[in-house]
């Protein structure tokens, strides 16, 4: 699965096809048939997915483990990190971080290779709604897991990354001296796997209930599509429900964090379209992607300059 994954950056993709926007302002899944037609399926309500990792990243991490990008530490601390407990054969020569934070917990924390062996992706529905009991006696719940009033909320096409947050924090500031590395890790790995699956659930209820669309790929993109565990994530859901058909496609893991290059991106995909902007356009604070949002999505800001099939400006 995770060589899928790897190969999926050399794809092209051809519309239409699902575009999975996730960054530190975004968490949108959009259904895209051209370069300037896209509709929006599912959106944040409160929080953008990777404002959650950071703000959930400097709860969990202890302080010497906390550096930017924040999303990269949580994602390394979770599954690139060996916690071992200190006995008198560890020598001066290994190359560990003590949590000398926590001295009721003698532990050292040393690099490992990712490890994702004991992630099992949800294999129905019923399963990413249900709560993960941990060892230390507590567990997450998945957003939107619960219906209340007759409202399906679990089913409702909204991302929400609020309430998981309140959740790790009131977690992690609970009275207990004992809050170990090895919990802090586990909490970790359980915060990033139900926010994946969270994103995952809404791509499966898309393709589970429309009868339109006739793409085989999702283009995923924003800085947390560099973490190498949502990969893996997406691929494994898929495949687990039925849907090995479907390609999954990610931008180089050195490139999604690259606003510069983004930017630079587009322009040349719209200039290559045929279309440039007149000097006067200004910068616009935020900019819908859907033509039938209240601004009219990408070409609803006055300014684009549109060339005809001989390269005349209309």
């Amino acid at each position: 699965m995770a060589n899928k994954a790897q190969e999926s950056s050399q794809l092209e993709p051809a519309f239409p096809f699902l575009t999975v926007l996730v960054s530190g302002g975004h968490t949108m899944l959009l259904n895209s048939t051209s370069l300037t037609e896209h509709r929006t399926l599912a959106e944040t309500q409160d929080i953008a997915i990777g404002d959650f990792l950071d703000k959930a990243t400097r709860a969990i991490l202890p302080p010497e483990r906390l550096r930017p990008p924040f999303g990269k530490a949580l994602e390394e601390f979770a599954f690139c990190s060996q916690i071992r407990k200190v006995d008198e054969t560890m020598t001066e020569n290994i190359d560990i971080e003590k949590g000398s934070e926590y001295p009721l917990s003698e532990e050292v924390i040393q690099p490992s290779e990712p490890d994702y062996s004991d992630y099992s992706p949800p294999s129905r529905r019923q399963d990413e709604l249900e709560s993960r009991s941990t060892q230390w006696g507590w567990s997450l719940t998945p957003p939107l897991a619960e219906s209340k009033g007759g409202d399906k909320s679990s089913r409702r096409m909204v991302y929400s990354f609020a309430g998981l947050l309140t959740s790790i924090e009131r977690l992690v500031k609970r009275p207990d001296p004992l809050f170990s590395l090895r919990e802090r890790q586990d909490l970790a790995r359980e915060v990033q796997r139900v926010a994946f699956q969270h994103l995952a659930s809404r791509i499966l209820l898309y393709l589970e209930s429309s009868s339109t669309f006739t793409g085989d790929t999702v283009v995923v993109s924003g800085g947390v599509a560099s973490n190498s565990f949502l990969r893996h994530v997406l691929r494994s859901t898929l495949d687990a429900r039925g849907y090995q058909h479907i390609k999954l496609c990610f931008p180089p893991i050195e490139l999604c964090t690259d606003n510069a290059l983004m930017i630079a991106w587009a322009a040349i995909e719209m200039h290559r379209a045929g279309y440039t902007s007149s000097l006067d356009i200004g910068p616009i604070r935020k900019w819908s992607m859907d033509r039938k949002a209240a601004d009219g999505g990408i070409l609803g800001p006055a300014g684009w300059i549109k060339s005809n099939d001989n390269g005349e400006k209309n």
